[in-house]
């Protein structure tokens, strides 16, 4: 499953335009991404839903994994960009597990966190990440009204050396799993509490 996913997170990467191949790869012949298939503006099984805008992140693009990768296990992705100084991407899917209890203490939900850390360890294999550390964590934290499991690593980014902040939080929902992850330069004007900030006012407005 872990190989599964990885395949899709590199198509979803190749079609929101980031490299994963470095600078390099950037001269060389690259195939073509699949055509892109949009997630819906609600998640009709959750509830969550996704505007065109929440607090100053614009909404950049969308995946429904089945219909563009043929894996409807890994449900839809969401993808939110303030500027250049924050991506980020919410995902919401079941791996076609009948039952997911709500909230990251569950047995299944904790596997689930571990191997989300384990896709971001292994992204380095493809040139995205290099010096991966941990900056935070791992621990419960809340964010409005839903209590994910949360870490915060720090990286170099390989494609043109700045360091940067990622962060990965994960819980059941309603059946689901429903996994954020955010991506900032470090040093940049987006501080810690600006992330948190806007972490809160996303899932608020997902969650109304």
């Amino acid at each position: 499953m872990l190989a599964s996913m990885l395949r899709v997170i590199i198509i979803a990467l190749a079609l929101l335009g980031l490299a994963v191949g470095g600078a390099g790869a950037q001269n060389q012949p690259q195939p073509s991404p699949p055509q892109r298939v949009p997630a819906p503006d609600r998640h009709a099984a959750t509830g969550l839903n996704f505007p065109a805008q929440i607090a100053g992140a614009t909404k950049y693009g969308s995946t429904d994994f089945a219909k563009t990768a043929g894996k409807p296990e890994l449900g839809y992705g969401w993808n939110y960009r303030i500027g250049d100084q924050l991506i980020a991407t919410v995902y919401v899917y079941d791996l076609s597990i009948r039952s997911i209890p709500d909230g990251p203490s569950s047995p299944v939900v904790q596997q689930q966190f571990q191997t989300s850390l384990q896709e971001i360890y292994q992204l380095a294999k493809y040139n995205r990440y290099e010096d991966i550390k941990t900056a935070k964590g791992p621990t419960d934290c809340t964010i409005g009204r839903v209590v994910f499991r949360c870490i915060t690593l720090s990286a170099v980014r390989s494609i043109d050396k700045k360091p940067v902040y990622s962060a990965l939080m994960l819980t059941g929902y309603r059946n689901s799993f429903l996994k954020l992850r955010l991506d900032w330069p470090e040093g940049s004007a987006t501080s810690q509490s600006m992330v948190e900030s806007f972490t809160q006012t996303l899932i608020g407005a997902m969650t109304r």
